[in-house]
């Protein structure tokens, strides 16, 4: 029971996150993203795996802080720091071999360009990661998780529906 509840809340997951990447400011991708990972954080618990859990319990404060930092215009590098040192902290505490490694490199790669990048460049970099993030998936059999292949295309699809715009129009 709990590993068909661990893909359906994967699935909702998914479902926003990709509906995140089409929209147009950071402060509403970051928004949707901020209620896809309370999804992510039910679907990972309930396919027990704790390091995923741990890692998206940061990101969903993560997400908190940057819609914070967004809305307050402001670049602070603490921030960015903080959050890397409780991933990093996350992997010690819950390592379970190359699945938490992956997660933890998604993780940052992510922290990347919620922290520092405009929408364009995240779509971009958050395409590419999806394939570390496919491999965690494949790694804890989350076969749900194999729809990461929609948010791959997605990132790319957005990045490429938006690269037609000029750079004032999709860097807010």
């Amino acid at each position: 029971m709990m590993i068909a509840l661990g893909y359906i809340f994967t699935v909702i997951n998914y479902v926003l996150y990709c509906a995140s990447r089409f929209a147009v400011s950071k402060k509403t991708i970051l928004l949707m993203d901020l209620v896809a990972k309370v999804f992510t954080v039910m679907g990972l618990y309930c396919l027990n795996s704790l390091s995923g859990a741990a890692v998206f319990c940061i990101t969903f404060v993560l997400l908190i802080a940057a819609n914070i930092k967004e809305r307050l215009d402001k670049k602070c590098l603490w921030g960015f720091i903080v959050f890397q040192a409780l991933y990093t902290i996350a992997l010690f505490y819950t390592y379970d071999g190359i699945s938490s490694i992956l997660v933890f490199l998604s993780a940052t790669i992510n922290l990347l360009c919620i922290w520092w990048f405009a929408p364009q460049n995240m779509r971009l970099v958050g395409g590419f990661n999806c394939i570390i993030y496919l491999a965690y998936q494949i790694s804890i059999k989350n076969w749900a998780g194999l729809i990461e292949i929609l948010v791959l295309i997605s990132n790319f699809a957005a990045y490429i529906k938006y690269h037609k715009d000029t750079p004032k129009n999709i860097d807010k």
